[in-house]
């Protein structure tokens, strides 16, 4: 049975307005351990043994790289690409799942978890959102939830702080210290 963790989705303009329902709506896609901001730490992520291997089925290549370096740069989880002597914790594809509203999402399964990128919005986003919501969905992998409107874990980051530049923000970085350490 899948299980979604994370549902990447766009901010629709009257929930500028509302910062609790941003939250309520952020944990309808969530496990009730997921559900709180922060590192309670969902009971997925696709870290396996200090490592997050990945299956890279995606065009999103440059996204991919950009999330990867994002979240290598902290330690000691060493993000990296499928090889023939190990097997892949999580795949990344593609798949236009129409105007849904969610963007991207990151899903808890058996076998390789999955983190899917919806082609019907990214085609039209700039590189820089596209960084985010590959970003924001490896951080879901990587075990964080959702975070504040300043952090790539916002789960409107792209529609809320375009000047973020898809780079990992502070409550990112000291959230993933929190839960794996330095």
């Amino acid at each position: 049975m899948e299980q979604r963790e994370s549902a990447f989705r766009r901010r629709p303009a009257w929930s500028m307005l509302v910062v609790s329902g941003m939250l309520a709506a952020s944990a309808l896609f969530a496990t009730p351990a997921a559900a709180d901001v922060g590192i309670a730490g969902s009971a997925c992520n696709a870290v396996d043994g200090g490592e997050l291997v990945y299956d890279d089925f995606t065009k999103y290549n440059d996204s991919l790289n950009h999330a990867v370096n994002q979240w290598n740069a902290l330690n000691p989880i060493d993000v990296r690409a499928d090889d023939a002597w190990s097997y892949s914790d999580v795949d990344v594809s593609d798949s236009n799942d129409g105007g849904n509203g969610t963007v991207a999402y990151y899903s808890c399964v058996a076998g390789a978890d999955d983190i899917v990128m919806n082609t019907h919005y990214l085609d039209s986003y700039s590189t820089s959102r596209d960084h985010a919501a590959m970003t924001h969905e490896f951080g879901h992998a990587i075990g964080l939830d959702h975070g504040p409107e300043v952090a790539v874990m916002d789960p409107y980051s792209t529609d809320y702080n375009p000047n973020m530049n898809n780079n990992l923000q502070s409550w990112d970085i000291s959230t993933y210290h929190s839960k794996w350490g330095y």
